[in-house]
């Protein structure tokens, strides 16, 4: 059983986060349920909104799908079958049947509603999902003193859904640039100890594609974002270990692995240099360093063809390990063209 105070700090912590520069929250990223999906100004207060924060400049236009009369009829439903499990029950008690029963339904409309393309989602609707969600959510904490550990895990990769489906809006609602992307080098300095490409790998021994960089980086340091852009995942990713993912103007996402701690979530919007987590070695790796990767619709792309100078103006220094020697070289392609294996 996991306590539902520590699931609902789970919840609401990604609001609170602190982070160098400012976040934008899900609550800034679009109005309160009720207002105009599109074309409304997210400008206001506090007081005026009545919950959450909004960033005080107007909101582009979304091309926003039409609402669900039905997804709104099964939060109601969910929201009112709560209350009425609530009303039955001491407080302190162990979540009733009836209302973990009611939450599993709920997920599964939820996973219904999320396997729609994120074109045929309506942002008014994704926002009503989370509020309804954390509202009762809320109240079972203040009413509930356990929830069942596999439903607390459940609600929770629900939530995290509905942040990365209002990233996919948001993502849809910016406006492409005609200018191609500028990349930063996500670390400083910038010192390439593996190039794109075929190569061993160092711990499997198989002979497979290299589709990024790895960049010499010490434990802890922090890694930035290459471009503006809104973040799609944050968190663990098998052999990549911790990884982050943003996706960028266009059909173009960046890729940092290996991190030892993830410092945004799901649905953040952020500039280019925000950090976005710390260098580490979890995954398969033989030590701390950072992968790096850019795709272009679905197919990975050589950084060093897209990324420019380093922040001092100098290019990128390389570290060959070859069997019998191991050296620094500074350029675009080590040893005239030739990549080190």
């Amino acid at each position: 059983m996991r306590r539902l105070a520590a699931l609902l700090l789970l919840v609401l912590s990604a609001c609170a986060a602190p982070r160098a520069r400012q976040k934008m929250s899900f609550a800034e990223l679009y109005a309160e349920p009720g207002s105009p999906p599109a074309g409304v100004e997210a400008g206001v207060s506090r007081d005026e909104a009545g919950r959450g924060q909004f960033l005080a400049k107007k909101a582009e236009p979304l091309m926003d799908a039409p609402a669900s009369m039905e997804f709104r009829a099964a939060l109601a439903e969910f929201a009112t079958l709560a209350r009425a499990a609530r009303t039955q029950v001491k407080q302190g008690s162990a979540m009733p049947r009836a209302q973990v029963d009611n939450w599993r339904q709920m997920n599964a409309t939820l996973d219904a509603f999320l396997r729609q393309s994120a074109r045929k989602t309506s942002s008014l609707d994704v926002v009503r999902a989370r509020v309804t969600l954390e509202a009762e959510l809320e109240q079972d904490a203040r009413t509930y003193g356990d929830i069942p550990s596999d439903l607390a895990d459940a609600v929770l990769a629900r939530m995290e859904l509905l942040a990365v489906r209002m990233a996919e809006l948001r993502h849809l609602q910016l406006k492409p640039s005609k200018k191609p992307i500028q990349f930063a080098w996500p670390v400083d300095p910038v010192v390439i100890t593996s190039v794109f490409g075929v190569r061993v790998h160092p711990i499997t021994g198989e002979e497979k594609d290299h589709q990024g960089l790895d960049l010499a980086a010490k434990r802890g340091q922090l890694v930035s974002a290459a471009a503006r852009g809104v973040v799609v995942r944050a968190g663990w990713n098998g052999g990549h270990g911790n990884q982050v993912v943003i996706q960028h103007d266009g059909d173009v996402t960046t890729r940092y692995s290996h991190l030892s701690r993830v410092l945004v979530t799901p649905g953040e919007v952020v500039e280019q240099g925000d950090v976005v987590g710390a260098a580490g070695k979890t995954g398969l790796a033989t030590g701390v360093h950072l992968h790096f990767e850019i795709w272009h619709g679905g197919e990975p792309s050589d950084p060093l063809d897209e990324m420019g100078p380093t922040d001092s103006g100098e290019e990128p220094a390389f570290v060959q390990h070859e069997q019998h020697d191991t050296g620094m070289r500074k350029g675009r392609r080590p040893m005239l063209g030739r990549r080190p294996r």
